[in-house]
């Protein structure tokens, strides 16, 4: 990663949008000295690989302004102070009135909403323009008590191997923190409730063949050090961690695009392996979603 040094308060042009950085000296990560410049730096970095991935989806924004060594909030709401250069989506609530979301559309709105201490970026599963219409499926695959690793790899094969037979190849993401996110791009012809009830019948189906390895229990104390299959993301407004994004834990991991091979090979070894520090040198030689994703209809996923 390069190394930036700001004078405070610095003003540079992305875009053609001017944006001030503040308080770039403050410490984020403690434990490994990284400050607010180099989480900045980070993302004015990755943003060719990150903004594509965010395009057009309204985000939840994780925001740590006293660093990770105190608890961050989350923010649905575009604050009224920010830039009218930034796009913005007026979504209706069920109790009335509208929430203000923030949409990413360019490198300098990823850097103005990391200079307010924005550490994690979570984008909605559908897009601005049909908001009822989810373009993703996701399987959050997250361990539970002794659960390690090598059990995540293991549950995540289950799904390789049902979209496998259906000759459909999922993307596959390291969270940064636990776990991986197993991913289908699907045409835009159903809503999130029908979208929900294929991919539950479809981690049914994983329970069924290895019962002893996977759950669908939500409650974590009854999930006995199994792999948890996370379908509840598959809903409207609902949220999942963007690629890339840096996660609130000791030495900034981020959540990796990783290939099928990587995994069944045991080359990623745990799912907070590769860093703020780490992925550039990763990005120069693998890049496992290049491509833009093929998307599919969901009738060819059913059982």
């Amino acid at each position: 990663m390069r190394k930036q040094l700001y004078s405070e308060p610095h003003d540079i042009i992305i875009n053609k949008h001017h944006v001030t950085l503040t308080h770039c000296s403050k410490i984020i990560f403690p434990d490994h000295h990284i400050t607010k410049a180099d989480v900045i730096d980070y993302y004015l970095a990755i943003a060719p690989h990150m903004v594509p991935h965010l395009v057009s989806r309204p985000l939840t924004l994780l925001r740590f302004v006293n660093g990770i060594t105190e608890e961050g909030f989350y923010q649905k709401e575009a604050a009224d102070y920010f830039p009218a250069w930034i796009t913005r989506k007026k979504v209706p609530k069920k109790s009335g009135g509208f929430t203000q979301y923030v949409v990413c559309n360019n490198a300098a709105t990823l850097v103005y909403l990391t200079n307010q201490l924005t550490l994690t970026y979570h984008a909605w599963l559908s897009k601005t323009d049909a908001l009822t219409k989810p373009d993703r499926m996701i399987f959050d695959l997250d361990p539970a008590g002794k659960a390690d690793f090598k059990d995540v790899a293991a549950a995540a094969r289950l799904l390789h191997d049902y979209f496998a037979m259906r000759h459909i190849m999922p993307r596959l993401m390291t969270t940064g923190s636990r776990g991986v996110h197993v991913i289908i791009s699907l045409k835009r012809n159903h809503t999130f409730d029908t979208v929900r009830a294929v991919a539950r019948s479809i981690a049914e189906w994983c329970v069924n063949q290895k019962p002893e390895l996977v759950t669908l229990e939500s409650r974590l104390k009854k999930r006995d050090n199994k792999i948890y299959l996370d379908v509840l993301r598959n809903a409207y407004a609902q949220t999942s961690v963007a690629p890339y994004s840096v996660r609130a834990r000791p030495g900034a991991p981020v959540a990796t695009p990783i290939s099928w091979d990587e995994l069944f090979a045991g080359s990623i070894r745990h799912a907070d392996q590769f860093t703020i520090k780490t992925i550039f040198d990763r990005l120069k030689h693998t890049n496992p979603w290049h491509h833009e994703a093929h998307s599919v209809s969901l009738d060819n996923l059913k059982l």
